[in-house]
């Protein structure tokens, strides 16, 4: 598709010159056009959306090719006429089957996500990853990540399996000022990216989401180089803390064949596309792709925690404490409402199968 004129920053500019492209099906090289991409070893064809490539193999979890497209093209209709808030708020407003309460909750954590970015910024420090120099974030959504990572990082890609989001989180940038940085509409479990292109993936909220978390793990480690890191936040489906996409309690505990019907009767909502692993789950997918694993509670940004209710600080502050007491941390970890997990591709691993 040609690009339209719309008001907002293309994505990548000359930083898209430095991605380079395989064919997520068969690795082929890509031939390029101004319509897209075109695999000359298989000859699978790969369009381009106002910019953004589209190499995507499955839908996103929630709405099909053609449900995405009619949404996307809406966020392109508003995207010169609001700012990221207004944006959000007018993309929430086309969601005839989400609570509005739920809407709300998710505009809150997307205009939050700049201060979650810099705190998973701050673990970098710690991790010998802050050298990296090409950073590729696997669920880019709203961008906010990308936007903090792009003032540190010679090159940021984001990657994100809803052309929607892509598309609304240039808003992000434009209100920054900031040049959109490469992003790219694919499938985490088959990324369009050479093996060893990047030194550093970072996933927050995501994996929770995959089809395949295992072969996301997999693929997250082909296309690092040897040595690189993995940076995930995800969530743990055995947390005592409310389920933080539908607001309740309890849920990772029941069998995972009742969890739909009891997030339906209690929130109206379909959960069946949210699947949290455990942390023996975590573990043994994380081994079979990373030659080093750490895995630890995960905290709140003290930018977010300042805006809580006092109920919810004093909640925070005793779970602070809770992590500082070295007896207490084999039981928190099984417990705590998400994990941060460094992982570590070995010098010389080698592929994952597909």
């Amino acid at each position: 598709m040609a690009s339209r004129a719309h008001g907002g920053g293309v994505p990548g500019g000359a930083a898209a010159q430095a991605v380079t492209f395989v064919c997520p099906l068969c690795r082929g090289a890509l031939l390029s056009s101004p319509e897209g991409y075109a695999c000359t070893p298989c000859g699978r064809r790969y369009p381009l959306h106002d910019g953004i490539p589209d190499f995507r193999i499955f839908p996103d979890p929630y709405l099909d090719f053609d449900e995405d497209r009619r949404r996307t093209d809406a966020v392109l209709e508003a995207l010169p006429a609001h700012d990221l808030a207004g944006l959000l708020e007018h993309y929430w407003s086309l969601s005839d089957i989400t609570p509005v309460e739920l809407r709300r909750r998710f505009i809150r954590g997307a205009l939050q996500g700049e201060p979650k970015a810099r705190r998973l910024l701050g673990l970098l420090d710690t991790d010998g990853a802050a050298g990296a120099r090409r950073v590729l974030e696997i669920g880019s959504g709203t961008g906010a990540f990308l936007a903090v990572a792009a003032q540190r990082f010679p090159l940021v890609v984001g990657v994100d399996i809803a052309m929607r989001w892509l598309h609304l989180s240039r808003r992000r940038f434009m209100d920054r000022g900031q040049p959109v940085p490469p992003l790219v509409c694919a499938c985490a479990e088959a990324l369009p990216f050479p093996d060893g292109a990047f030194d550093l993936a970072v996933s927050a909220a995501t994996l929770e989401f995959a089809r395949d978390p295992g072969q996301v793990l997999s693929e997250c480690a082909r296309v690092l180089s040897p040595g690189g890191r993995l940076l995930l936040n995800t969530q743990n489906r055995f947390s005592l803390a409310p389920e933080p996409h539908v607001d309740l309690r309890g849920v990772g505990f029941l069998p995972r064949r009742l969890q739909v019907p009891y997030v339906r009767w209690r929130r109206g909502v379909d959960f069946a596309k949210i699947r949290p692993l455990s942390l023996r789950e975590l573990r043994r997918l994380a081994a079979s792709s990373f030659a080093a694993r750490a895995i630890a509670p995960a905290d709140a940004a003290d930018e977010t925690v300042a805006g809580l209710p006092a109920a919810q600080r004093a909640q925070v502050a005793l779970y602070r404490r809770l992590k500082r007491i070295r007896l207490l941390r084999p039981l928190l970890v099984r417990i705590a409402p998400e994990w941060d997990a460094h992982l570590a591709k070995g010098s010389a691993a080698r592929e994952s199968p597909r």
